[in-house]
């Protein structure tokens, strides 16, 4: 472990990515607003993400080892797909909606994790599985009780990050964070924007500049990529995967306010009990309630000491 970086300062920047997370859902539905397709909305973010790292690490990206440089592809690969599931279901929902069921991720955690190693599951993750789905089916399922597509595309995107997830936590061990990143972007940016390039081809399907969707697009490339990829990969190396989780699934949290302040976003009683729902289960998942049960032990003792 880097002695130079502190456990108060990795959870700090962990907390800010949560935060310019949050915002990011809101410069996204700009960008779609203004009729960029989502590929186009995901490969001028990765583009202008993977310049800014190109630009700013250079010496690194020469000297990058090749096992770093595939572990940064496999990362990318489940961060695109992630993506693109993500922007599509945004197309089809709301910024609150896509980042409260985008942050079931931190959910879904344990059972891939068992999948993979088969790690045992314990009750709590059980419960925060039956919490989850309640609460996605509170916020998504329409009054005909089908489930609306944007929140189905968007659960796909959760299970794609909860991937990437596992594999950061694995990979940030053996390899330098920033330059996992460094491939990881560099992947996700050229494929993004060859797809984009391929369209643009074949269906002539070029957006206009406006200024507006420019601002959208460097806000989302600088900040929500390349700042907060940094922050994600530096501050979950230097932090445990608990803390990590639940820092990062706040950005569901600034999301839902953001929503209410910029597109005065409403929410049905039914959809608020939902993201109350599936946050409660993010914390009983990843915290197994121990704020409770050792403070409960803590006491017991004393309890003991005063009978006596």
């Amino acid at each position: 472990m880097n002695k130079g970086l502190s456990q108060g300062m990795s959870s700090t920047m962990l907390f800010l990515t949560a935060i310019i997370w949050g915002t990011g859902f809101i410069a996204s539905q700009i960008a779609l607003d203004l009729h960029y397709t989502p590929m186009q909305v995901i490969g001028g973010r990765m583009g202008i993400a993977a310049i800014c790292l190109n630009i700013f690490f250079y010496k690194r990206l020469i000297s990058m080892k090749k096992e770093e440089i595939i572990a940064g592809s496999v990362l990318g690969i489940m961060m695109l797909s992630a993506f693109i599931f993500q922007m599509f279901g945004l197309k089809y929902s709301t910024p609150s909606v896509n980042a409260f069921v985008t942050a079931s991720y931190v959910v879904l955690i344990p059972f891939l994790k068992y999948l993979k190693d088969r790690t045992k599951l314990d009750i709590f993750s059980n419960i925060s599985a039956v919490m989850t789905v309640t609460g996605i089916g509170l916020i998504s399922l329409t009054s005909g009780f089908d489930i609306s597509f944007g929140a189905f595309l968007t659960f796909i995107c959760a299970v794609f990050y909860a991937l990437q997830f596992i594999f950061t936590e694995k990979y940030t061990r053996k390899y330098d964070p920033i330059n996992l990143t460094i491939a990881m972007i560099n992947f996700s940016g050229i494929v993004s924007l060859g797809i984009c390039l391929i369209s643009a081809i074949l269906f002539h399907n070029v957006p206009k500049t406006t200024l507006k969707g420019t601002m959208s697009f460097l806000y989302m490339g600088i900040l929500c990529t390349f700042i907060c990829f940094l922050f994600q990969n530096i501050g979950q190396k230097y932090t445990s995967a608990v803390k990590a989780a639940i820092l990062l699934s706040l950005e569901s949290v600034f999301c839902a306010i953001f929503s209410a302040l910029i597109f005065k976003e409403e929410f049905t009683g039914r959809m608020l009990t939902g993201c109350v729902i599936i946050f409660a289960a993010i914390i009983i998942s990843e915290t197994k309630l121990s704020f409770i049960f050792d403070r409960k032990k803590e006491n017991a003792p004393k309890a003991a000491e005063g009978e006596a």
